[in-house]
């Protein structure tokens, strides 16, 4: 490069020389498909437990939370092999195994029952296990009348969760291949966007079109999205990691060692666990709400399921738009500082969910909004400063490790809110919800100074 010739650039982001704006564009582009493919089940879930599998009333919530939970078992599992993975074999290759997993499972999770009935599969039995795996055992009888069903759905689901944990991570983690440290901050940004939009277009677009298309279409498009992710990541994406030496080649053991000697890592891994949660478990519960609660309204599944999906719209758009400006704050304002601020801001959105009366309500709209913001900077936000704190040819395994946080932290807070929406009602998992991170902002202010000198020698 002459002295006389600029870099290029993509939406202020420095292009590395053996890159283009096209490997840019379709990493963003798959970052969009697979979070629609993520997002989808919050308002595929609840209408397909009722209508289709015929869930009773007396398990739906709890139904509900482990169907969802057990994508997140999968990843949980597998998340942390699947970083160190990508960093011996590349992210692309596994993207496009995730893709093509999701085509074929996510349509055959729309059969279910009708899976159960060819397969003969006993009552009993079924009922049986799920309730075991539902971690309600002494209840089998209440499972007995959809059980075949619902246990095909569960497996079916798990491999969903495996193509999504395969899938899912490879594109932030391409974010730090392709990106120099001085743009980072807004590349995840422009990541977390695109999860923003896709969360847009599936509560704005996707969940009405269910009135139209019904369940099956719903099914039926969600492969479709899929296999056109596996088409762009083959076609357009370009792997750029830096490949280990022998001697550099770490076990899972050794990333744990390195994030407890790092404060910023210790820090993200906790955010990981708290914060980026919070629009799965905002998402999910409160169409479940609102399924239920429009049961009360003689509203049927399908039109509560569009009215629940108005807060998430947006609480889709407030991260949409927060997402950038999170990304300037990342870079100019500094990292940690902009964690802890919007940590509070989601913390307090949770709290006043908490004590709304209706998932229809005023108070739930400014709450989501507060949600959204807060959701920004817990993934762009610990994106970004654990990639900063990671060794370079070991941002896969960190970041797999980050990513594996997150399903810990779904598993814990989708499964007691089931309990507590059965039990209790709809406020509490919010309102416990918020607490928790409250009181993470405020351990993460009293240990600032220690993360902001490591972040010194980052720059170093």
């Amino acid at each position: 490069m002459t002295e006389t010739q600029k870099p290029k650039k993509i939406a202020g982001i420095e292009i590395p020389p053996d890159l283009t704006r096209g490997n840019f564009f379709f990493l963003y582009l798959n970052t969009l498909l697979i979070g629609m493919l993520v997002i989808i089940p919050n308002i595929i879930q609840p209408a397909f437990l009722k209508d289709v599998i015929q869930v009773s009333d007396d398990v739906f919530g709890f139904t509900n939370g482990f169907l969802q939970n057990i994508s997140q078992v999968a990843t949980l599992a597998l998340v942390g092999i699947v970083g160190v993975l990508s960093d011996r074999f590349g992210r692309k290759i596994l993207a496009i195994i995730g893709f093509s997993m999701l085509v074929v499972f996510y349509y055959l999770l729309g059969m279910s029952r009708d899976i159960a009935a060819t397969l003969h599969i006993p009552e009993g039995l079924a009922a049986d296990i799920c309730a075991f795996i539902s971690f309600a055992p002494s209840r089998s009888a209440d499972f007995a009348d959809f059980a075949p069903g619902l246990l095909v759905a569960y497996g079916i689901r798990l491999i969903v969760g495996i193509g999504m944990i395969l899938c899912y991570p490879q594109f932030i983690t391409m974010v730090s291949d392709y990106t120099y440290q001085k743009d980072r901050g807004k590349g995840m940004a422009y990541n977390g966007i695109m999860m923003g939009l896709a969360s847009i277009i599936i509560f704005a677009f996707i969940a009405p079109l269910g009135e139209v298309i019904g369940l099956s279409g719903l099914f039926a498009l969600t492969s479709a999205m899929a296999f056109t992710g596996v088409v762009f990541a083959w076609s357009f994406l370009k792997e750029r990691r830096t490949v280990s030496k022998g001697e550099d080649k770490k076990s899972v053991l050794d990333i744990m060692k390195l994030v407890v000697k790092s404060p910023s890592l210790k820090a993200t891994y906790l955010c990981s666990l708290i914060g980026r949660p919070d629009m799965s478990i905002t998402s999910l519960f409160v169409i479940v709400w609102a399924v239920q609660a429009g049961a009360q309204l003689q509203m049927s599944s399908a039109t509560a399921t569009q009215a629940g999906a108005k807060p998430m719209i947006v609480m889709s758009m407030a991260a949409f738009f927060a997402f950038p400006l999170v990304g300037m704050m990342l870079d100019r304002w500094g990292r940690i500082q902009t964690v802890i601020l919007t940590f509070l801001m989601g913390g307090v959105g949770l709290v006043l969910l908490g004590v709304s009366s209706s998932p229809f309500s005023i108070l739930t709209l400014g709450a989501v909004v507060l949600i959204g913001t807060g959701f920004a900077g817990a993934v762009t936000g610990t994106n970004t400063l654990a990639t900063d704190a990671s060794p370079k040819h070991l941002v896969g395994s960190v970041l797999g490790g980050l990513n594996t946080m997150q399903p810990i932290g779904v598993i814990f807070f989708q499964q007691l809110g089931g309990y507590l929406l059965d039990v209790l009602g709809p406020g509490w998992i919010f309102g416990i919800k918020g607490v928790a991170n409250i009181v993470l902002a405020a351990w993460l202010l009293f240990v600032r100074k220690s993360i902001v000198m490591e972040e010194r020698h980052f720059k170093k």
